[in-house]
């Protein structure tokens, strides 16, 4: 996977110069929807007020050009929290950079990642963004819910590709790292003892193929014969009758 450049004096003061940036997107544009979509009704409901409104109502218009100025103040601010808003994906860490007048910055190390879940509404499907559920190990974290992500199945496989490798596996749950065999031997069986003294499994496997180190033993095993065909196994003899007199 190629490495990903951020071009951003706001990111570059969070990215560690060792991280590799896996993800680095912004909210998706359709977060803009609402806001533009509030902005143009206002416009045309303030003409509207201007050109309807009787003589004795003239201070009507005024107030309507004065609450669409302020739609465009909140327009304007949710423009700039659009694009002072980060969502980056390193193969350490989580981050996501938020807030305007008080700037915020949530972090989750990968390895507290136990699950995250992927989910695209109608509309989402639509435009093209998805919502990503994060579960960690430990207490509700700041990056619980990451909305409005832009193309969101690309997205999702380098994350899950940066968490649980190209493989589908979680290093953290292997205790021998990358150096674990390959073949269908567990790397727990690679030693069979832990003290000074242990030998390697494979040498173990050459001393049974020898033969075996032990046998069976028979000798205490309970004797058949047909019915009517036991002997006695009295060894003693006949008992000694008492002589007469």
């Amino acid at each position: 996977m190629r490495e990903r450049r951020v071009h951003s004096r706001i990111l570059d003061r969070y990215v560690l110069g060792d991280e590799r940036v896996v993800v680095a997107i912004r909210h998706h544009w359709g977060r803009m929807i609402e806001p533009v979509l509030t902005t143009l009704a206002g416009l045309l409901a303030a003409s509207w007020l201007s050109a309807n409104a009787p003589p004795e109502a003239s201070v009507l218009p005024l107030v309507a050009w004065w609450l669409w100025f302020a739609v465009v103040l909140r327009l304007l601010w949710k423009a700039l929290e659009w694009r002072n808003e980060w969502f980056v994906a390193t193969d350490k860490r989580l981050l996501m950079t938020y807030g305007l007048i008080t700037h915020k910055v949530a972090m989750m190390p990968l390895r507290k990642v136990t699950d995250m879940n992927y989910a695209r509404s109608p509309l989402g499907r639509v435009l093209g963004y998805g919502q990503f559920i994060m579960e960690s190990a430990g207490q509700d974290q700041a990056m619980r819910e990451i909305n409005w992500v832009p193309e969101p199945d690309d997205t999702y496989r380098r994350i899950c590709d940066t968490i649980f490798g190209p493989e589908g596996r979680d290093p953290e749950d292997d205790p021998f790292g990358e150096g674990a065999p390959e073949t269908g031997t567990s790397a727990y069986n690679r030693w069979e003892r832990t003290d000074d003294q242990a030998e390697p499994a494979h040498q173990q496997v050459d001393e049974q193929e020898e033969g075996p180190a032990w046998e069976v033993s028979h000798e205490d095993a309970a004797f058949y014969a047909p019915v009517g065909q036991w002997e006695d196994p009295d060894i003693t003899g006949p008992i000694p009758r008492p002589k007469r007199n």
